[in-house]
């Protein structure tokens, strides 16, 4: 049975080269572990040229009165554009009903575009879409998995910073890894 019935399903067979990394945050708190689980399967399934990095567990930051989060990144390759990698998350939300009873509240599940990089490191504003994530680089529970997944001494595009001097930045923030596999 299927339970994410509503995407488009790319088949690895079609793959075409790809033309950009693109780098996905991953969140839950309202049945954190069965929504990461459910959400990597259908990542999976969408994107099959992959890499998870280690779950975290951390406090929420603006609402603080709700459960802690489960975050991870993803790395995907793609030959998508920004806005059909979007298209993509918003699905996968969808489909796991994410539902915040208000603004910054409990999800069942967030995926943001953090970065994506193509030969034009690809920079996007649109209404919906702000690439790269504008507030990634306060969030240790962003730059933690991300760190893993990304050359910690490269240097960010926006903030002229290291990665991992971003991150030191940050270690005030509560973020302790978990013993999950995605």
């Amino acid at each position: 049975m299927e339970i994410y019935p509503t995407r488009y399903r790319r088949s690895i067979y079609n793959h075409k080269p790809a033309i950009a990394i693109c780098f996905i945050g991953i969140g839950s708190n309202i049945d954190a572990v069965n929504n990461m689980i459910t959400c990597a399967r259908a990542l999976r399934d969408d994107f099959p040229y992959i890499t998870f990095s280690s779950v975290y567990r951390t406090a929420a930051r603006d609402e603080l009165q709700q459960d802690d989060f489960l975050n991870a990144v993803v790395k995907i390759e793609t030959d998508e554009s920004p806005e059909e990698v979007h298209f993509a998350l918003k699905s996968i939300e969808e489909d796991l009903k994410k539902d915040p009873p208000y603004e910054k509240g409990p999800r069942t599940i967030d995926l943001d575009i953090l970065i994506y990089k193509n030969p034009d490191n690809q920079q996007l504003t649109t209404e919906n879409l702000i690439i790269p994530h504008p507030r990634m680089h306060d969030r240790r529970f962003v730059l933690e998995p991300l760190c893993e997944l990304i050359d910690p001494n490269s240097i960010d595009s926006c903030s002229k910073k290291t990665w991992n001097s971003l991150l030191l930045e940050n270690t005030d923030q509560k973020c302790e890894k978990v013993e999950m596999r995605l």
